[in-house]
């Protein structure tokens, strides 16, 4: 493991952290905090920090951070934030890392002299400082979280946040959604730890393969892009930028207290690094779950793509996007065409590219006809993407034949047989309705369990293929540039 991750792992897997800003009053923010690293199933020391409570959440309390039996990789604080410079000042070098959750600081008016002088304690204690004003640290290999209910399984996808609140967003939302996290950081202030920080330390980071990032400001821009552009787009980093309108940049100074930079800036930066740059949370956590599941192609991008399903108007929305984005939706060669022919689909069936098989026909033969069409096309088509996808609310209103759990476990056979030569994705489309969004729950699970990326909407799902696209065809073109 390199240098440049060795050095935070005090912060990402601590043995020893303090909480300042506990009390008897089990409300308070600091006492949550020990309650969801209990709940995370953090295994080393928790040290409660208070001038005279003896005992917080049963466990022994120390009047500072300089009196704890043992020295703290760790420390979380959470008080007024006035008060935050003198207490780390008062740790005597015993901290590696402090969070600080405070506000108050370069975002607040007349906060930036407070903000230089937590940063001048930090330096003067030798300790490095996330924040201030950030939920702090989800790390599933740390069992640490900032959320209730505790980090999930470990996973490859590494995120840092410039706003507290997407980074809850992004951990319950992503959740949902089938994103597995190595970590999520939240950055806040970044009077210290910023995200060319992160990025260094999640580009070095054997265990994160894809990497998300939504910025308001960076401070050492030019690291930032140096960073990107070393690593040659070895791995996947999708950035959410939050100012880059006039607008935006306004709200983002009262944000966090930055000055953020215009659209243009980041255009580039994004086409020069291979970077993908997108425009919603929703396509941030889409496209994450994509570069997650897919492993880019070596060879030339993905530009050949089939759409499966039922549903002819979504398709034909969906080719238009992946048309207009470079993307070749082709009808299907003679050998295909005919092999789909002799299945002996009714006159509703289009075997063209989109293929659109009406639920009625899907009920064929006990529901195995999408698992015997998707056996045909691994066969004899030679696609770099299948996009399948269905309508929840027409499928389900047959009660005949579970055409939802046949449709999901002939992707997840298809899966298989195509050996990851294709990237198979799945979109599975409702209207809202609660049993509509439990069978949706329970079959992504089923698929994502099975590697395969799922998305809400065939649209969502478009957009992330594109993505994809985008991504390797930097690969491929830098790779041809330089043989």
């Amino acid at each position: 493991m390199s240098e440049g991750v060795n050095r935070f792992t005090p912060l990402f897997r601590p043995r020893t952290v303090a909480i300042v800003g506990a009390s008897a009053n089990s409300a308070a923010q600091g006492n949550r905090f020990i309650r969801m690293l209990r709940q995370a199933g953090f295994s080393g020391s928790i040290y409660p920090i208070h001038p005279s409570e003896p005992a917080i959440e049963g466990l022994q309390a120390f009047p500072s951070l300089a009196q704890t039996p043992e020295p703290i990789d760790y420390a979380i604080v959470a008080v007024a934030g006035e008060k935050v410079p003198g207490l780390l000042a008062a740790a005597a070098g015993r901290v590696r890392f402090a969070q600080v959750m405070s506000s108050g600081f370069a975002e607040s008016e007349g906060g930036r002299e407070l903000e230089n002088s937590l940063l001048d304690a930090a330096r003067s204690g030798g300790m490095r400082l996330l924040g201030p004003n950030c939920m702090g640290i989800h790390s599933t290999r740390g069992r640490l979280t900032f959320v209730a209910g505790g980090p999930d399984v470990q996973g490859s996808v590494g995120v840092m946040s410039q706003s507290g609140g997407l980074s809850i967003d992004m951990v319950l939302r992503g959740r949902v959604r089938g994103l597995r996290y190595s970590e999520v950081v939240s950055l806040g202030n970044c009077a210290d730890l910023g995200p060319d920080d992160l990025l260094e330390y999640f580009l070095a980071d054997p265990a994160t393969g894809v990497i998300g990032a939504y910025l308001e400001h960076i401070r050492d821009g030019r690291r930032f892009f140096d960073l990107l552009r070393g690593a040659r787009a070895t791995k996947p980093v999708v950035i959410l930028k939050g100012g880059r309108t006039r607008q935006g940049q306004r709200a983002a100074a009262s944000h966090t207290g930055s000055l953020a930079s215009n659209d243009q800036i980041w255009r580039a930066l994004a086409k020069q690094t291979g970077s993908v740059l997108v425009d919603t949370l929703e396509d941030f956590l889409d496209v994450l779950v994509a570069f997650q599941a897919f492993t880019p192609r070596e060879a030339p991008p993905t530009g050949r793509v089939l759409l499966l399903g039922n549903g002819g108007g979504a398709s034909v929305l969906a080719t238009d996007y992946l048309a207009r984005r470079g993307l070749d939706v082709a009808p299907l060669d003679a050998p295909a065409t005919e092999a789909l022919t002799h299945l002996g689909l009714p006159a509703g069936a289009s075997i063209a590219n989109p293929i659109d098989v009406p639920a009625n026909v899907l009920q064929r033969n006990r529901g195995a006809v999408m698992r015997e069409i998707l056996e045909l096309l691994a066969d004899n088509v030679h696609s770099d993407a299948i996009l399948m996808h269905v309508n929840l609310a027409v499928i389900l209103s047959y009660k005949e034949v579970d055409m939802l759990g046949n449709f999901v476990e002939a992707a997840v056979r298809a899966k298989e047989a195509l050996r990851g030569r294709t990237h198979l994705s799945l979109a599975l489309r409702a209207n809202g309705e609660a049993e509509l969004e439990d069978r949706r729950r329970a079959s992504r699970l089923q698929a994502m369990e099975a590697g395969i990326a799922v998305f809400d909407e065939l649209s969502s799902q478009a957009m992330a293929t594109a993505a994809v696209h985008d991504y390797e065809r930097f690969r491929y073109l830098r790779q041809a540039a330089a043989s």
